[in-house]
């Protein structure tokens, strides 16, 4: 005969046992309860009938455990000082990750480990010359999207101002440089002063010692001192042209005239490129156009001829320079080549990938292949003409 079960499906018996351990279960828990709460009342009473300066003193005992807000002298973190810890502790955390990550390269490759504080003191130092590098860097204005305005060129400045009066009392003004501060670090001592680059600037003196002027540019460097012994005098053949160039922006040449012919000097005072040339350009990607005799050709950094000979040649623009031959003009690449035969009456530089052309009184505009997208006609202008150079033309 199957015996009854309860509602959830156990026996009677079953039940019972489980009444039974519950009810076991609710009296210990009310037992230790009641204990606690007896030892309790014990320790309250201990404490009640000890002398109070002795309840104090344990009180002030300390657990070992040092608390920001019980330390009298403890000061709170402000704002500013959490986003530093925090901006420091993500840079810790970056390069340590990263001096990791290299040493499981070099791992890989040599199947060596180098210690990690070398990797990461190798890391901080190359952290530290970029940002040297990006509070040295020249302050620019973007004028438009191909052209900008350096403000500060190795951390300095040109500068006008006034530094006294002459005995008729008439203001003395001299050019010296500025830093990003404004401060004077160069006093202002020059009749004139060019941009610095690469560590190095011209500058212009004109003195005059028994009744003879010397006119002459020479180089100095960021402390304002002399870098070499060389000096570059201005001539009247030079007219308003300036005795020394501007050193370009991927090469460290400049070109300078001296006893009559152009050559370059870098940026330690000493002449590069023998000055050989009846006239000279600024070196752009790496080639300059020079001058010898009635012939015009471009050279590279060791004075290497780098194209055939030309009527005349103007500088690289986009990589193309304007050349003439018998009369008419085309272009070469900055390898030397014919990019463009020559036969237009003339041409403009290159700007944004099209060149203005002429030939007789029609106008048209070209790209780099040399394929008219404006074709020649009898247009005695066109409306993009503005957009192009045109002060070489003839």
């Amino acid at each position: 005969m199957c015996a009854r079960t309860n509602k959830k499906g156990g026996s009677p018996a079953t039940g019972r046992l489980y009444a039974m351990a519950r009810n076991n279960k609710k009296r210990e828990t009310e037992s230790l309860a009641t204990d606690e709460l007896d030892v309790e009342r014990d320790e309250s009473a201990v404490v009640m009938t000890e002398d109070p300066a002795t309840v104090e003193e344990k009180e002030n005992v300390s657990d070992g455990i040092i608390r920001i807000g019980e330390h009298a002298e403890a000061k709170k973190l402000n704002k500013f000082d959490l986003f530093c810890l925090k901006i420091w502790t993500y840079i810790v955390a970056f390069v340590t990750t990263l001096a990791k990550w290299i040493n499981t390269g070099i791992f890989k490759i040599f199947k060596k480990r180098l210690p990690e504080r070398y990797i990461i003191a190798f890391i901080s130092l190359i952290i530290i010359i970029l940002l040297m590098l990006l509070f040295t860097a020249p302050f620019k204005i973007t004028v438009n999207e191909k052209e900008t305005l350096a403000i500060f060129n190795n951390g300095l400045t040109p500068v006008f101002q006034k530094v006294g009066d002459s005995q008729d009392g008439q203001p003395i003004y001299k050019w010296g440089y500025a830093d990003k501060k404004g401060k004077v670090v160069i006093p202002c001592r020059f009749e004139n002063a060019l941009e610095f680059r690469y560590g190095v600037a011209f500058v212009n003196v004109v003195t005059e010692t028994d009744g003879i002027i010397e006119n002459y540019w020479y180089l100095i460097d960021k402390k304002g001192n002399p870098k070499g012994n060389k000096k570059f005098y201005y001539t009247t053949e030079l007219g308003e042209r300036l005795p020394v160039g501007q050193f370009g922006d991927d090469d460290k040449l400049a070109w300078v005239y001296v006893g009559g012919k152009f050559g370059y000097i870098g940026t330690n005072g000493e002449i590069k490129i023998d000055a050989l040339y009846n006239d000279a350009g600024d070196f752009i990607d790496g080639l300059a156009r020079v001058r010898s005799g009635s012939q015009e050709f471009f050279i590279n950094t060791r004075g290497d001829q780098k194209s055939a000979s030309y009527e005349k040649v103007r500088d690289f623009s986009e990589g193309f320079a304007a050349v003439k031959k018998n009369e008419l003009w085309g272009f070469i690449n900055d390898k030397g080549d014919v990019a463009i035969e020559t036969r237009f009456d003339n041409v403009s530089d290159f700007y944004c990938g099209y060149a203005l052309v002429r030939s007789g009184s029609s106008y048209g505009v070209i790209d780099t292949s040399g394929k008219l997208v404006i074709p020649l006609a009898e247009f005695n202008d066109i409306g993009v003409a503005d957009y192009f150079d045109t002060s070489w033309w003839d």
